[in-house]
């Protein structure tokens, strides 16, 4: 598979699932109750914070493009293969991190509906992160 692709379509998926995630989190940001207005808020921080990683890894993607002379050639994609499948793994070791701290938080705020709500919105976000980079990196 092409790897400069391949990152097109990571992004593409990457901005989708900012895109629910926004969508979801954004009502529930405005609700009164701490734990869903702490859960949205973690959605749609998440969310932005996502969206500025796919567009710094798009400028930076294009800028390996320019830099290599011929991005095509087959030392080139297999470099960029391995250093898109370390990139995917060191992202899934993040996550996990992610998903620890906000059991962590979730459990730790069960009197403060507030840190629990923010942990439960870590929760969900590290995990899907955690599978996606997992499941790319695994494809290769």
């Amino acid at each position: 598979m092409d790897p400069w692709q391949r990152q097109v379509s990571l992004a593409r998926a990457t901005i989708a699932w900012s895109v629910v995630s926004t969508a979801v989190g954004a009502p529930l940001a405005a609700r009164g109750d701490d734990f869903w207005r702490a859960f949205g808020r973690q959605q749609v921080g998440w969310a932005a914070v996502d969206v500025g990683v796919v567009v710094v890894a798009g400028a930076l993607r294009k800028r390996r493009m320019r830099r290599s002379g011929n991005p095509y050639a087959p030392t080139v994609l297999q470099r960029e293969r391995r250093v898109l499948r370390r990139v995917l793994l060191a992202n899934a070791a993040a996550d996990a991190l992610y998903v620890a701290g906000g059991v962590w938080l979730w459990r730790a705020g069960r009197d403060r509906p507030a840190r629990a709500g923010a942990g439960a919105g870590i929760v969900v976000q590290g995990a899907f992160l955690c599978v996606h980079d997992t499941v790319q990196a695994l494809r290769g």
